[in-house]
This record gives C-alpha cells, structure tokens and sequence, in this order.
C-alpha cells in the first residue's frame, strides 16, 4: 500500500490504483469492490463498495448513496486504491471512469469521478473529468441518514463531506479538503538573520539562551502550533523551524503571508521659484492615500518644515511630516512666510500595503505679463 504525503497528493495520481474493470463497459450492472471495516456510513459498515453503471456508489450497502451526475450512463473502467497519509491515516479510493450517455464514448460526455474514504470518517468527491454537453448530465447527490446533500461537480476540483457523528448518518458540505494534522509530537521554534532562537510565551516572543538546534531544546521550548506571523514583524530575516519525532518524511508545509513594505521616504526635485513672474504659492493639492505624511523644504533640503495649522514647525526626524489635508490647508499668507528665497522642495513619506503619491500640485501666484 501507498502512502502520501496528503490528500492532494493522492488526488493526483493513479498511479497505484488498481484496475477491477479494464476497458469493459458496464451499463447498468454493478461491480461489487472489496471495502473496509474501518468506515461506517448510514450505520452500515463499508465491508463492499458497490459500484454502478450509472454513476452511483454505495457504501456497505447496495443502494445509489453517491451519485455523480446519475443517469442512463455506462463505467468503462474501475480503478481501486487502498493506503495511509502520513502513514497513519488509513483512505480507500474507488474511480469510476465512463461516459454520462450509454450509447457514446464522446469527449463531451466523459465522466471521471474519485470516492475518497478516509478513517477520520469524512469522504471526498474528486472530478477529474466532467461532461461538457449539458444534455448529458444527472443528479448530484449525497444520500445520507439525515437528508440529501446536492453538490455541483466542477472539473478538477473536490468536494468533501465532513462526518457529524460517529454512525456517518450526518454530514456538512465543505469546498475544501479535509485537515489532516500530521500524527507527530511536532514543534516549531523561530529564528532571525543573526540566529538567535526564540519561542512564543504568552503571547510574546522569547528569545532563548539556546543557540544550538536539539530534539530537547525544540521538546522544551517549542510550541505546538506555527506562530502568529505579526509576532515575526519586529525580527530581520525570520525563519519558522520545524521538527518532530519521526522518521516519516515532513508533511508539506504551506503559509499564507502578506508583505507590507518598510515606509518609504521620497525627495521631489528642488523646484526653482526665482522667476520675477511668480510672486507666491496660493495652495498645493496632493493625490494620495490618507496616510501619507509631507514636509517642505525652502533651503534645498537643509531644513524641513511641517504647518500646525497657526506656525511653521521645524522637523526633525526623517519620517514625520504633515498630513494630506494639513499640507491642501495652508493659505497662500502661511505660504508667503517661508517661501521667500525661491525655493521649494517636498518630502514625502509612503506606508502601509496601499501608500502611495501619485502627483503634487503646486499652484503659483503669478505676476501679470
């Protein structure tokens, strides 16, 4: 028997199944597969798996349960799998491979479909192939002790059944695959560009006097869950380490991360207001986020200067400065207090996922010609 390192995996693959029927079209007989004694669905152990021409199965009993576009449909070939994820969990896998009209063999009526067992209770639907005459297609359903369940097949895409209790009398519909945690005594630490290690205490990071990687320092200060990723903002160049106590092969790994940019800090040109014609700025317009930050500079970017709404302040730290609607409400008399040597100069400071700075106007008083 086979095993995989997930469900996807499985999916992907016929490689280890093996063929009951070869080629042979079966239009409404039923092939009778050899099941499991580990699931139980509608209180019946799956001792068979019965499948039949017409796109259906049953599981333990010889009755349509799971009908993938059910109609007058005829099954070529039946594939059979049986084996372990993470060698621990145990699945059975039956395909039904035909065609959803009796009579062709048709691209536009081909229909292959997985029934994924798995000993946690739940079942998966895999349709690699789907009919894309739509003269062609039947009822979709789960029949199960506790009412039916529709479902859409879409080709190349899952859906699975997750077990409610212990008889598999009921079911929830999920658009995702079932979660298999990896069977191991698993631990995950943290590190940073200068391989310092931490762990996660309280909430918090700790970081740890240990500086060599050990089965008992990731025991003891491990922690059992992959950490909240806003705990890694505040390290350079963070890695999550992971171990655990086997020598089965590491389950795939798969984080979902968005990147935020540092703030950005950005210099226009200075701008060279020393022509006779312009007498003053009347007001400047910015196109921008809300959360830009601006200050100006009237010395070629010796000094920068943010408005209070009454004074001129002076700044010093880099990424300070006004905001959007501070910078539009500076009157032309604000303006006419600083601008007085024919210079001009702006800073901007861009952060967050959505900053940005399209454009600055500056409008001048001008004199007339």
């Amino acid at each position: 028997m086979a095993d995989y390192f997930s469900i996807q995996a499985l999916l992907d693959t016929i490689e280890n199944m093996t063929i009951i029927r070869d080629n042979s079209g079966n239009d409404d007989g039923t092939d009778t597969l050899t099941g499991v004694s580990w699931f139980t669905y509608n209180s019946a152990v799956a001792e068979s798996i019965f499948v039949n021409g017409n796109s259906w199965m049953g599981i333990g009993t010889n009755t349509e349960q799971v009908k993938v576009h059910r109609r007058d449909a005829k099954v070529w070939t039946i594939r059979r799998e049986e084996g372990t994820i993470y060698n621990y969990y145990k699945f059975l896998r039956v395909r039904w491979e035909g065609y959803s009209y009796y009579s062709a063999t048709s691209e536009d009526v081909r229909l292959v479909w997985d029934l994924l067992l798995l000993d946690t209770g739940d079942i998966v639907l895999n349709f690699a192939v789907v009919p894309t005459n739509a003269s062609y297609l039947g009822e979709c359903v789960l029949v199960t002790g506790s009412g039916n369940i529709s479902f859409t097949p879409v080709a190349g895409q899952t859906v699975s059944f997750l077990h409610q209790d212990a008889t598999g009398t009921a079911f929830t519909k999920s658009d995702t695959l079932p979660i298999l945690l990896d069977p191991y005594n698993r631990r995950y630490l943290i590190t940073d560009a200068n391989n310092e290690l931490y762990t996660v205490e309280e909430g918090a990071l700790l970081k740890l006097n240990e500086t060599e990687l050990t089965a008992e320092v990731f025991e003891t200060y491990g922690i059992q869950d992959i950490p909240d990723g806003n705990l890694l903002l505040t390290l350079s160049d963070p890695t999550i380490l992971y171990w655990h106590d086997s020598e089965n092969r590491f389950p795939p790994f798969r984080a979902t991360y968005t990147g935020i940019p540092k703030p950005q800090v950005i210099y226009s040109e200075n701008i060279d207001m020393s022509d006779s014609s312009i007498l003053g700025i009347e007001k400047v317009i910015a196109d921008c986020d809300d959360a830009a930050l601006f200050a100006v500079s009237f010395d070629a970017g010796e000094t920068w200067w943010t408005y209070t709404g009454t004074d001129w302040a002076q700044l010093s730290e880099e990424k300070s400065g006004m905001s959007k609607s501070a910078l539009e409400a500076i009157s032309t008399d604000a303006w006419s207090e600083k601008a007085i040597i024919g210079q001009l100069m702006y800073r901007f400071v861009i952060s967050g996922e959505n900053g940005y700075v399209k454009t600055i106007t500056t409008d001048y008083l001008n004199r007339e010609e």
